[in-house]
């Protein structure tokens, strides 16, 4: 009797341990501004438990609003990375007098503070590195579902 507790025990332990490391209240969003050419133009948000969502706006593959579910070993590196890279004592902006390019917005929201930092220019390696990997699974082509547009109300007549 107590063999089959013991293993009771166990499968319930094993069945409680969340594979994600963050909760949904940790999040990290990128938005992608257009620019004179045919730059992509969309936001993205991914929370901590792998739930991402994107809307694509233009010069993209996926317009208008998708969704998909970020495996743990994805959701885990990628928050695991903004948390590693300090990304609090990133300048809130990098910018310069140069024309024509896109600006990208990152947001860390780490379940207390929230950091924004715009980059139009001249940011360092390790941010654009962190934008890349964000780009990266917004980007994928694949495991996205398009959600349903609202449908137009009849129009009413007097």
């Amino acid at each position: 009797m107590m063999k089959i507790f013991n293993l009771l025990m166990l499968v319930m332990l094993f069945a409680s341990c969340d594979p994600y490391h963050f909760d949904e209240t940790v999040f990290i969003e990128l938005k992608k501004d257009p620019c004179f050419g045919v730059c992509p133009v969309y936001s993205f948000k991914i929370e901590g438990k792998g739930i991402a969502s994107f809307t694509g706006m233009r010069n993209v593959e996926k317009e208008g609003e998708w969704s998909r579910q970020l495996s743990p070993d994805e959701t885990n590196a990628i928050f695991s990375a903004f948390q590693q890279s300090k990304f609090s004592e990133f300048q809130d902006e990098y910018t310069s007098q140069v024309t024509d390019l896109p600006t990208t917005w990152i947001t860390y929201h780490d379940g207390a503070t929230t950091k924004t930092i715009k980059d139009y220019y001249g940011s360092p390696a390790a941010l654009k590195d962190l934008e890349k990997m964000v780009e990266t699974l917004a980007e994928e082509d694949t495991g996205w579902e398009k959600k349903e547009e609202p449908s137009a109300s009849p129009e009413i007549r007097n």
